[in-house]
């Protein structure tokens, strides 16, 4: 590339500033459908999914936009099929490389490429489509995450008991006392208590982030005395099937404590809290819903003082299936229940992952026993005299 070449530089050109007849299609694609038509092929999407696709199909315009030679006209008059020709994604993929972005990223960036043409061109045939498909897959093949998941996992009962000792810690921490700079405000006592219900809870009921920080009480998350339940409905669950399953039993007592005591704290104590009602389970430091954003920034925070390495909420899916493996194989059959998946492709993903850590493990203890026996004396023994 000459020095004078721009640089791509990913970013997303929103819906409003896309050229017009690439506006048109994508909401067409999302129109509902009378009784007797044909559902479009975006009609069964969730929102995420939407949402996600439109912001990747916003980063190609931009790429296009900044090196295809079109004027500002012809871009602005151009069909979706206009603008998605094989040398053009060929050079976005090549450009995605040239500025460090990861395999598994340039994947995704292909994949809502080809998920959004496809709805944003109905009137095509669908093999039309098939080269790009196939670049996806191709790319897919050889897609891995930068970072090193494997070696960071920690099994279920660490993450659970991380979870325990933060509870206890909030509990017995001090009161604080500012000129000796020892203890902890009420409210940092309640943001401890909260992160480590929800790291103990994500161990034992490793639900989908969002579906996690959605909770609210008497809507999906449903108390009846001494009955806790999660309650998702289908539409809030990725794989469209509703889920109905208990709290930790042993966890209900810091559930209690937690709603009665510091969840209120946390309602209340900031000079920014709103001090509105609200039914989320879980709450900022400013007295709002927790989102998605501070949710990992606090399990991020925990893991990384506990662990030495950040484990984001996600990957609490991974250990506790690599932990359900370890101590029982033959449940390798339900961890798409568990998990949530309708096919059993990702199940088998990660039954495959826990063998590969726990394996690491193994040869590791045995090279650490190795190392530690003392060494044997090979000096002859001397005859007596």
């Amino acid at each position: 590339m000459l020095p004078s070449d721009p640089i791509f530089v990913p970013k997303c050109i929103p819906i409003a500033a896309w050229p017009e007849r690439h506006q048109v299609a994508w909401r067409a694609a999302f129109n509902p459908v009378g009784l007797f038509s044909k559902p479009s092929k975006a009609s069964a999407w969730r929102e995420a999914s939407a949402n996600k696709t439109r912001k990747g199909y916003g980063i190609w315009l931009s790429h296009r936009k900044t090196f295809a030679s079109l004027s500002d006209e012809a871009f602005n008059n151009s069909a979706p099929e206009d603008l998605v020709t094989r040398d053009p994604v060929l050079a976005y993929i090549e450009d995605m490389r040239a500025i460090g972005s990861s395999s598994m990223t340039i994947c995704n960036h292909v994949q809502e490429l080809y998920d959004a043409i496809r709805i944003l061109t109905p009137h095509l045939p669908n093999h039309h489509w098939s080269w790009l498909g196939n670049a996806y897959k191709s790319l897919r093949s050889d897609a891995h995450p930068s970072r090193n998941k494997i070696a960071r996992l920690k099994h279920a009962d660490q993450l659970e008991a991380l979870g325990l000792e933060l509870m206890a810690k909030a509990e017995a921490v001090g009161q604080r006392n500012y000129r000796k700079k020892t203890g902890a405000t009420d409210l940092q006592r309640a943001q401890i208590y909260r992160d480590g219900l929800i790291c103990a809870s994500l161990s034992r009921r490793p639900f989908r982030i969002k579906n996690f920080y959605s909770l609210a009480i008497g809507i999906n998350f449903l108390i009846e005395g001494d009955v806790v339940n999660f309650a998702f409905s289908a539409s809030e669950m990725k794989g469209k099937r509703s889920m109905e399953v208990s709290f930790p039993k042993n966890l209900l007592p810091h559930l209690t404590r937690y709603i009665e005591h510091y969840r209120p704290i946390l309602l209340t104590t900031s000079t920014k809290a709103p001090l509105l009602p609200t039914q989320a389970l879980w709450i900022s430091r400013d007295g709002t819903d927790l989102t998605q954003g501070p949710l990992h920034v606090a399990i991020r925070k925990r893991t990384k003082a506990a662990f030495g390495k950040t484990i984001p909420p996600h990957w609490f899916r991974d250990s506790v299936t690599t932990t359900l493996i370890r101590d029982e194989p033959a449940s390798a059959r339900i961890i798409g229940t568990i998990l949530g998946h309708t096919t059993p492709d990702i199940a088998n993903k990660h039954y495959n992952q826990s063998r590969m850590v726990e394996t690491g493990r193994r040869h590791t203890a045995l090279l650490e026993a190795m190392i530690d026996i003392p060494p044997v004396d090979t000096t002859p023994a001397q005859s007596p005299a």
